[in-house]
């Protein structure tokens, strides 16, 4: 109890200490008599000294850094942002450059034959494209297309400077992926994460997804555009209900397409993001490469892999023969328009070139049915020799 002072306040005393005096000296009286008050019922000197001592002590600073490590971050992980990545820019913008410098080119050779009056020659070579044909609608529409590109290019490069993005940098990985070959794969990848290689799978799938979202949906525009050259080329088409309802299905079709177009691009856009955080964040060595390589099993030919085998043929198949059926109303509207005429083919812009493409598109397709029948007669044949059930081979 030695150094220990008595501190009035009214009629009250209360015993403290040489420290706590000095520390009413600092933060005032008021303050520590309230303190005091509260340990009012334990008597002594030592649990007067023991609060203050923890209310006025600050932590040390090897407390607070020995909280910080036990307190986990995320400071290490490194996270991709796309729209900061002049790479990704610069895939985006490359091919809209190079369509830019086509059309460029097109219109240049317009204008020249428009100087020095090639392609308005008397004869005309029906097996060709005829020069100067329509030349004025040609090049509406490459002005059309020019502007479009050209906006996209500028919606691009403000989205890089809304975000920062250097020009330069874009610049440098617009000329790295112009000089490096195209490849569905990525050579630097690193394999040896598992995430990775399964990353990599369901980005393969969502694209191979896409393609052929894209095809199907191509393939039901023709089909409307025939449909309706057949529905209005009827003068009663708007009392005839049946007309109206298909190209109405064949259009709500084109919707639900689109909708799943604009999905699977946002599914492959995120999978993308997350391969490149994979990609930051990977620090596997030759043995996690090793483990890898061993997991990989080959997929053992049972229900599921001769569905999956048959369900890819029976698409492919199907999807040939839906175009050839398309390939051929169009040649029959094309000979039905085409007039022997030069002439009246100029004035249909239908020429003896557009029906010839057509019919070649007519027998590769044939060719490829043929080859593709085949194919799944050879599948069934291995099917059996396996002793599958042949139920199997059905969609």
């Amino acid at each position: 109890m030695q150094n220990c002072q008595i501190l009035r306040k009214g009629t009250e005393l209360f015993p403290c200490t040489s420290v706590q005096i000095l520390l009413t000296e600092a933060k005032g009286y008021t303050v520590l008599g309230e303190l005091m008050k509260m340990a009012k019922a334990i008597r002594g000197c030592a649990a007067v000294a023991a609060i203050l001592l923890c209310l006025f002590c600050p932590i040390s600073p090897s407390q607070e850094l020995s909280g910080r490590k036990d307190t986990p971050t995320d400071a290490a992980v490194h996270h991709y942002a796309r729209a900061k990545d002049p790479k990704w820019y610069a895939k985006q913008l490359v091919p809209l450059r190079h369509e830019l410098v086509n059309i460029d080119q097109q219109m240049r050779a317009m204008r020249q034959a428009r100087k020095d009056g090639k392609g308005t020659a008397d004869s005309v070579a029906l097996d060709k494209a005829p020069e100067g044909v329509n030349a004025d609608a040609d090049f509406l529409l490459l002005q059309q297309r020019r502007t479009q590109v050209l906006q996209q290019i500028a919606e691009i490069e403000d989205e890089a400077r809304r975000y920062e993005v250097a020009p330069g940098a874009i610049r440098a990985e617009e000329s790295t992926e112009e000089g490096s070959a195209p490849s569905g794969a990525n050579d630097d990848t690193p394999n040896g994460n598992p995430e990775i290689v399964a990353t990599r799978e369901f980005l393969r799938q969502e694209r191979d997804h896409l393609e052929r979202a894209k095809n199907e949906a191509s393939l039901l525009q023709r089909k409307l555009d025939l449909d309706k050259h057949t529905v209005y080329s009827n003068p009663e088409y708007t009392l005839q209900r049946s007309g109206k309802t298909k190209l109405t299905a064949t259009q709500n079709q084109i919707a639900d397409k689109q909708d799943e177009i604009q999905q699977t691009e946002q599914k492959i856009a995120d999978l993308e993001e997350h391969l490149q955080d994979l990609r930051l964040n990977f620090s596997g060595n030759a043995k996690d490469g090793e483990s890898v390589a061993s997991s990989i099993r080959v997929e053992e030919k049972g229900e599921a892999y001769w569905h999956k085998q048959f369900a890819e043929i029976h698409y492919k198949i199907r999807m040939t023969q839906s175009e050839l059926d398309i390939l051929l109303r169009e040649l029959n509207e094309a000979l039905f328009i085409y007039d022997p005429n030069p002439q009246m083919a100029m004035r249909e812009n239908v020429t003896r070139n557009n029906v010839n493409a057509h019919r070649q598109a007519i027998e590769e397709k044939k060719k490829e049915l043929v080859e593709l029948r085949r194919q799944l007669s050879d599948l069934e044949d291995e099917l059996r020799h396996a002793g599958g059930d042949p139920g199997w081979s059905r969609e």
